[in-house]
């Protein structure tokens, strides 16, 4: 049996760290008419959450015009949870922007109310990272703190012990995404996932093993701790994402 968050958090109606793990599809654009056909797109598909990938945007560095673009994208989205990402190009994001611009970027998106979640990295460090949670905090926006790894899978300790960190600082879910080389690895990620969510089970959590090997994490993740795991859509955002119709049908057999 799934093994839940002792407090859930309610995403417009979604539950995360409820009965079901949750499915997030990522939306990439460079464009403003290619991020509004690639949200129209997704929503036919029923993510549970959907991820905008920020840091493909071309224009992501000007904060009126990603706010403008939030609204946009909550207007075709609807109620369907969104998730904000801008991500460092430390640990995979498509561009390279100065620290400054991007949390200031973040916060400016957080101001609008039109995301759910913020996410950014626990390698923010405790400034970034106290006052992004501070304007999150403010408008009621669980904050994701992530860890990604592309290179290889550290031992399931070190896992888990990246995941305390996150929690200690301040992260309201916890989120690891690392990539393996051996079927090993898969079940050091698995492994620390369990292991955090017996130990503290008051946070939900999203962990994943990437690339082909890692596939089955995605699919089965929920049995050891994870609370969303990410499919496809039209393009992928890192390595090892399937087609959510896939990825739905074979959690319903392994989750029912």
């Amino acid at each position: 049996m799934r093994s839940q968050v002792r407090k859930p958090i309610n995403l417009r109606g979604k539950i995360m760290g409820g009965d079901y793990p949750l499915i997030c599809i990522p939306i990439v654009a460079e464009e403003e008419q290619e991020l509004e056909q690639a949200a129209k797109k997704t929503v036919e598909l029923y993510p549970d959450v959907i991820e905008w990938r920020a840091d493909y945007f071309k224009d992501v560095c000007n904060s009126a015009k990603v706010k403008q673009m939030l609204k946009v994208l909550r207007s075709i989205i609807g109620e369907i949870p969104l998730i904000f990402t801008f991500r460092s190009s430390m640990e995979g994001g498509f561009k390279k922007v100065e620290d400054t611009i991007r949390y200031e970027v973040i916060k400016e998106a957080i101001s609008t109310g039109d995301a759910d979640v913020i996410d950014i990295e626990l390698s923010s460090g405790k400034k970034n990272i106290d006052e992004v949670k501070a304007a999150a905090d403010k408008c009621g926006i669980p904050l994701i703190l992530s860890y990604h790894n592309f290179q290889e899978t550290p031992p399931a300790e070190f896992l888990a012990d990246i995941m305390r960190q996150q929690i200690t600082s301040g992260a309201g879910i916890a989120k690891i995404a690392v990539m393996p080389k051996t079927a090993e690895d898969v079940l050091s990620l698995l492994s620390a996932t369990l292991r955090i969510r017996r130990e503290i089970p008051d946070i939900p959590l999203i962990t994943m093993s990437m690339g082909s090997i890692g596939v089955i994490s995605r699919i089965a993740g929920g049995l050891f701790g994870s609370d969303l795991t990410f499919g496809a859509g039209e393009k992928t955002s890192a390595p090892g994402q399937i087609p959510i119709a896939e990825l739905r049908a074979s959690m319903k057999t392994l989750l029912r």
